[in-house]
């Protein structure tokens, strides 16, 4: 296997192989790695000729920073969709020896590496057996996380869904009908932003600066560049009950945001906006919704009341001296 690693420098190329990759999404795109407003590397490697595995790189001040970033799931190795097609031990054996070579690389330019993988990576081995005969050169931690994903594949009725998941949310979406709200399209960034400070603000919980920042930029990159919608759920005096941002991409919905205005809270608004959003997930054809993390007790019960799926995925991390990560 003859492969070769090269930075891309050809936004467009990158985003052709994102879109295409088992393990692409919507946070791998440049748009969305734009908005973070940090550095990022864009490699390939290349086998013949041919880009078969691509990684990003995250960066400040020309170190990597630890994995997982905020607001960012699946950073990490993403495979050339042809890799599927070969047979089963060719497919095994590949990637055993594309992940290697990356790592080995990888490690002659840092003292550390970290990645939140794709959940459709299937073997981890070529992690976890970055050098196993010389450990003293440092090994992989692996973390386990959960998202929730919900297929949407056969789903073509929104009512016939909305009978399947968990009794109470049906009932806080017909009580948020009952008092008259409605969801509609918005591009106000700092009614969002300001939702979801309130919303922290209850949970006790202070946003950081970085967190602040991203909020709003990331808001704001998917809405000027299509790849996300901002709705809002309003009563009929105007009143703003919810907000929530949704990314797309080719396959797939993110609930990446959903703030409530306090005072709301009883009107089941934040379960209402969220269904509204699967409902429009339906009607463009997406396979489906990730609920972008499940990994505290009572987020990860409201998201799977919603008959999403606890599905695992994996943040790797390698770091060899005292000085590595930025934070």
């Amino acid at each position: 296997m003859d492969f070769s690693l090269t930075e891309c420098e050809d936004k467009q190329k990158w985003d052709c192989f994102v879109a295409a990759s088992p393990q692409g999404s919507v946070f791998c795109h440049t748009p969305f790695l734009d908005a973070l407003g940090e550095e990022y590397d864009l490699l390939l490697v290349e086998e013949g000729g041919r880009p078969r595995l691509g990684a990003v790189v995250l960066k400040r001040d020309g170190q990597p920073i630890r994995a997982p970033y905020p607001f960012s799931l699946y950073l990490g190795i993403m495979l050339d969709d042809a890799v599927r097609g070969m047979p089963q031990h060719r497919r095994v054996e590949w990637g055993l020896k594309a992940i290697g070579f990356l790592l080995a690389e990888l490690e002659q330019q840092y003292n550390c590496i970290s990645f939140c993988l794709h959940y459709a990576i299937e073997d981890l081995r070529g992690i976890q057996w970055f050098h196993y005969h010389e450990p003293q050169r440092g090994q992989f931690t692996i973390e386990l996380r959960y998202t929730g994903l919900l297929d949407l594949s056969a789903i073509t009725d929104f009512n016939a869904y909305l009978s399947s998941i968990r009794k109470v949310r049906r009932h806080e979406y017909r009580h948020a009908q009952s008092v008259g709200l409605f969801a509609t399209e918005s591009s106000d960034v700092d009614l969002l932003d300001r939702l979801h400070k309130l919303t922290f603000a209850r949970q006790g919980i202070v946003r950081s600066p970085e967190e602040e920042r991203l909020v709003r930029s990331i808001s704001s990159a998917a809405l000027t560049m299509g790849f996300g919608q901002l709705l809002i759920a309003q009563d009929p005096r105007g009143e703003i009950a919810s907000a929530s941002l949704f990314l797309h991409d080719n396959s797939c919905g993110y609930y990446l945001f959903g703030a409530n205005a306090p005072e709301h809270r009883a009107t089941g608004s934040g379960t209402y906006l969220l269904l509204e959003n699967i409902r429009r997930c339906i009607d463009r054809r997406l396979a489906r919704v990730d609920f972008v993390g499940i990994n505290s007790p009572s987020r990860g019960d409201f998201k799977t009341s919603f008959n999403a799926v606890p599905t695992p995925y994996f943040v790797v991390t390698w770091q060899i001296g005292a000085s590595g990560f930025k934070s």
